[in-house]
């Protein structure tokens, strides 16, 4: 981000479109060039916060922008289900990846990448935040109006319920002749903030410098990619995982939970019921079978675990209007 609180969010618009051949239109990026397509959507809800609304296709260029993040910022982004993307956190010279559902919290100091997929539509919901609207917006003892949270590397990824990615979803289908359009606009933005500053729930007496050992990192991303190893659906006890990467049990599901946004045995829970989405859509199995390869015997807990997570049955998954719900 270019733009300072005082100055114009619309210059950034500007300047982005300067480097990806695209057009400002009503506080709004249109990419239509052969690579891009899409918009970016600038709302400025109060001085110091801002709400970007992307969605783009085969988007190759954004990815290219070398942008100019302010240190007094903090930064909120809401990635949607079948965002057709990856996101890499960039942490001590180190990538690493963000690839499902859900919000990252992060500051000036921590670098995002993202790859996307060719030919694929993604949305994102962010949110701009100055430091001067955390502090006057929460109390002393919350870190959200300390000014150490721009001080060091901060990232956390938290994964959120259902109605909150849907309400992040109707962002997108709004209707400006809709009645009050600005109105419900903002409503809508103010309740999913509130939803995803509850979801963090940082206090002043938290650590939030509990990133600093690389060691660490390195440990529980190792842990991580042995979880989402779908050809072993052996779950290890988290002792076991705790003493791979050479920390306390403790420690581990703190790490785990802080950085991954879950405990650990939810995390491969999620990712084993993701799989099993992808092994649904790609139609060679049967539901049964599905259910019995990533480890359920019952059909039943299988769909119902599935609807948990995913909001609709497995057999709904192909069907071309389930929502989430």
């Amino acid at each position: 981000m270019t733009y300072s609180q005082g100055g114009n969010p619309l210059q950034y618009l500007t300047d982005v479109a300067a480097q990806v051949g695209g057009t400002v239109e009503n506080n709004s990026l249109i990419l239509n060039g052969s690579a891009d397509e899409g918009s970016i959507k600038l709302f400025v809800l109060e001085q110091g916060l801002i709400m970007a609304l992307t969605e783009v296709k085969s988007n190759l260029s954004i990815s290219k922008l070398e942008l100019n993040i302010p240190p007094d910022y903090l930064f909120i982004k809401l990635y949607l289900p079948e965002s057709h993307l990856d996101t890499m956190v960039k942490y001590d010279s180190k990538y690493y990846q963000i690839s499902t559902p859900g919000v990252l919290l992060y500051n000036a100091h921590v670098e995002l990448k993202s790859l996307f997929k060719i030919r694929q539509r993604f949305k994102i919901v962010s949110f701009v935040i100055h430091a001067e609207w955390l502090k006057k917006t929460f109390h002393s003892d919350s870190i959200f109006s300390q000014q150490r949270l721009f001080e060091l590397p901060l990232f956390k990824f938290e994964h959120v319920k259902p109605a909150i990615l849907q309400s992040a979803l109707n962002l997108f289908t709004l209707k400006i002749d809709s009645g009050p359009f600005n109105l419900r606009m903002k409503a809508i933005a103010y309740d999913i903030l509130s939803h995803l500053f509850s979801a963090f729930d940082i206090q002043a007496n938290s650590n939030s410098a509990e990133f600093k050992h690389q060691s660490d990192i390195e440990a529980i991303f190792r842990i991580r990619e042995q979880l989402l190893d779908m050809e072993d659906m052996n779950y290890p006890t988290v002792d076991v995982l705790a003493k791979q990467a050479g920390m306390s049990a403790s420690k581990l599901k703190t790490l785990f939970h802080s950085v991954f946004g879950m405990p650990v045995f939810e995390f491969y829970q999620y990712h084993r019921l993701a799989y099993a989405r992808i092994l649904i859509e790609g139609r060679k199995h049967t539901i049964g079978e599905v259910g019995l390869k990533i480890g359920y015997t019952n059909l039943s807990k299988f769909s119902q675990a599935y609807k948990r997570q995913f909001g609709y049955l497995p057999h709904q998954t192909l069907l071309p209007d389930r929502a989430i719900n």
